[in-house]
């Protein structure tokens, strides 16, 4: 089934609808979606480039994005955790096996993801996860927020997009080798085609990186909290 007409969207040229999981990523969606500008418009989905790593040897890459058809819809992470699953966990780890997964994510998780994940982790103790975004979804709203600290809580790095980050994603899932991100170097460079330079990738970054700090400062608060307030309650109780 092919993609709906976007010839609307400037840039964002249809494709072929994908199998999930992608080798690589088209270079004008990578443009699209993951422009790291806080409300941009019309980004609806979500794409996943992820890295899998076992005992610290690469073993899998790919691209997931939101299933929305010709099947149930489906959440970018949803389906990542649906395949991981039934590929690299279908053999029992041995002894000491540790799995190592890296998400570069258009879109931070939702709450409904960011709890089976969360899920997730908490039950397979030998998988370490990366989350990494180029954007903060719904971040004003307590229980979008409360989802991300979830997922700290449940043993997964969380961090924004640095543009360290993006080269990276880049170089790993959309580009041949003979059309490299421009250098990081020069603040003035224009990195996506909207307009956005590297200076403005940065400073977009850092806002991001400070709101999704507060984020989870809360959660580190309340465990301080909860901990004088139990510590507490023991030596009124000895007393």
């Amino acid at each position: 089934m092919a993609r709906k007409k976007l010839t609307w969207k400037k840039g964002y040229t249809p494709k072929p609808w994908p199998r999930n999981p992608m080798q690589k990523l088209y270079a004008d969606y990578f443009d699209f979606h993951f422009t790291n500008k806080p409300t941009p418009k019309g980004r609806n989905g979500c794409y996943i480039c992820y890295k899998v790593q076992r005992n610290h040897s690469p073993i899998f890459k790919g691209v997931f994005e939101n299933q929305f058809y010709p099947k149930t819809r489906v959440h970018a992470e949803i389906c990542f955790l649906n395949w991981f699953k039934e590929s690299p966990l279908e053999q029992t780890p041995g002894p000491g096996e540790q799995y190592d997964i890296t998400w570069y994510m258009s879109w931070s998780p939702c709450v409904e993801c960011a709890k089976q994940v969360a899920e997730f982790l908490n039950t397979h103790k030998h998988v370490r996860l990366r989350i990494t975004f180029s954007r903060l979804y719904h971040s004003n709203k307590q229980e979008y927020r409360q989802g991300l600290r979830s997922l700290a809580g449940a043993g997964a790095e969380v961090a924004v997009m640095s543009p360290e980050d993006f080269t990276c994603c880049w170089t790993t899932f959309v580009a041949p080798e003979e059309a490299l991100f421009p250098p990081w170097s020069n603040p003035d460079d224009l990195v996506f085609s909207p307009g956005l330079t590297w200076a403005k990738l940065s400073k977009n970054s850092e806002k991001l990186s400070k709101m999704l700090d507060d984020i989870l400062l809360d959660s580190e608060q309340l465990k301080m909290d909860s901990t004088s307030l139990n510590n507490r309650s023991l030596l009124e109780a000895e007393e």
